[in-house]
């Protein structure tokens, strides 16, 4: 699904608890005013060089074993490497869905195979059904029951870069669900694992003579170089409360 453009409070700045004993400090290089500024702003959301789908032309879904009713119990988004069976799965979702919307166009990338539906009544009601390519990355991440591992990268080198790649996918297709505007990234290496770092926030909105808050978060994403298991801790590094109107 499309990432909420909204910036609300959400609970995902508790949701990974994991310990990591590598994880490196990565300084915040702005102050609050430019926090405020950024998390405010209705154009950015997004640090230069942060790699995002620009203007899709529908909503972002990948299906899942709940989509195609194989289980009820667990959300697990689906893999594979052969299109007729990633078609397959979107045509099951499609007709589990409480309206139908008919497949007009197939494409596919490295990371994923992609099927875009329209309700033929509301031709703005696009759906753009995509099922991970195993061969870059295989989910883990129960999203009833979410923890700190997300899955696996399965393309080879692991290198900084193909990192970086990977994770701006995953944060920006709504692979994990985290409505927040990203502030700075960085990628380290760290023993054997490649350490991404971001720094995000998110603002709540006060109501009732309650002031608003800015929630500044911290987000490590891990890379193991040799198996390519990917997980992720994140915290909340400060609040900063905005004067009430």
């Amino acid at each position: 699904m499309k990432i909420n453009r909204l910036i609300i409070l959400v609970l995902c700045t508790f949701l990974s608890c994991e310990s990591n004993d590598d994880i490196r400090s990565v300084q915040l290089m702005m102050d609050d005013e430019e926090i405020k500024e950024k998390a405010y702003s209705k154009t950015y959301f997004y640090p230069e060089g942060f790699e995002y789908q620009t203007n899709p032309d529908g909503s972002i879904y990948y299906e899942n074993s709940v989509s195609i009713g194989t289980s009820q119990t667990e959300w697990i988004e689906l893999h594979t490497n052969f299109k007729d069976v990633a078609k397959s799965w979107s045509e099951i979702s499609a007709k589990n869905s409480s309206y139908y919307r008919e497949l007009t166009e197939e494409r596919e990338t490295e990371k994923y195979f992609e099927f875009k539906r329209v309700y033929i009544e509301r031709p703005t009601d696009v759906l753009l059904s995509r099922v991970h390519k195993s061969s870059y990355y295989i989910p883990k991440f129960d999203k009833f029951r979410q923890s700190g591992i997300l899955g696996t990268f399965t393309q080879r080198p692991v290198t900084a870069e193909s990192v970086k790649t990977l994770i701006e996918h995953i944060w920006s297709s709504g692979v994990i669900t985290m409505p927040e505007k990203v502030l700075q990234t960085n990628v380290i290496k760290v023993g054997n694992q490649f350490q991404y770092n971001m720094k995000s926030a998110q603002v709540s909105y006060g109501d009732w003579d309650i002031c608003d808050r800015i929630y500044v978060n911290n987000v490590d994403f891990f890379v193991d170089e040799k198996s390519g298991e990917v997980t992720y801790q994140t915290k909340k590094i400060k609040e900063i409360e905005i004067q009430c109107k």
